[in-house]
């Protein structure tokens, strides 16, 4: 049970970083994010050593995406420290968590998906891809969101988002649910997403950042981070 400690602690730190984030204490709450966030790659990291798996590859995968997750905290944290260095801050954010993803479905690939299955399998993730995509951009016509020279990196990173978690949904009716890790993280992924549905309205829209939103998002993200770590216990 040693990944709990990890977990738990990461937790605890996370309601301290919450209590500043909504107090507008930025500079403090940059670094127990950090911290936060440094607690899910040492669950992700213990989770791995108790599982004794021999699958080094996906759970390194997995480690490098998290850390990418963790270049993207603190990126998206510093742009409300360094306010002349904002849209900086936010696309290095983008790029970051979009890295992350490609090293968690680069483990998708490398180690749990069937090549031998059929296409469908990788069509339908693609077109579902597409379509949500197209509908985060309309939400510009129907809402008070506003991209404006974010758009190009919107339409990119919720194109790798959305893809890993379809691909991985995928996978889990693939392999009829009877790969752990796979279902774990596709679960994850999709609090994932649900964080980032919530970041597009406070980071685009008027009258979003608020303490609700702010702390909705944060709990759906950690959720998240935290439930991919996890996934590594049940590697084989």
């Amino acid at each position: 049970m040693f990944w709990l400690i990890p977990l738990c602690l990461g937790f605890a730190l996370l309601c301290v970083f919450l209590v500043f984030r909504v107090m507008q204490r930025r500079v403090i709450a940059v670094v127990f994010k950090g911290l936060v966030s440094l607690m899910f790659i040492a669950t992700a990291l213990v989770a791995y050593l108790v599982s004794k798996s021999p699958n080094a590859l996906f759970a390194t995968l997995v480690l490098v995406g998290l850390f990418f997750g963790l270049l993207g905290d603190v990126f998206l944290d510093l742009k409300y420290i360094i306010l002349s260095k904002e849209t900086l801050y936010t696309i290095l954010g983008f790029i970051s968590f979009g890295i992350g993803h490609i090293f968690f479905l680069t483990g998708l690939f490398t180690t749990f998906y069937n090549f031998e299955m059929s296409v469908w399998y990788i069509l339908v993730p693609v077109i579902i891809t597409l379509v949500l995509v197209v509908v985060t951009l309309l939400m510009e016509k129907f809402s008070k969101i506003r991209y404006l020279k974010m758009k190009p990196f919107v339409i990119i990173y919720g194109f790798i988002l959305f893809l890993t978690v379809t691909m991985y949904m995928s996978v889990a009716i693939q392999s009829r649910w009877q790969i752990i890790t796979v279902w774990v993280m596709a679960i994850s992924l999709i609090a994932f997403a649900l964080s980032d549905l919530i970041l597009n309205n406070t980071y685009f829209a008027p009258g979003f950042n608020t303490p609700v939103f702010i702390i909705t998002n944060h709990i759906f993200y950690y959720l998240a981070q935290f439930g991919i770590a996890v996934s590594l216990l049940f590697l084989i």
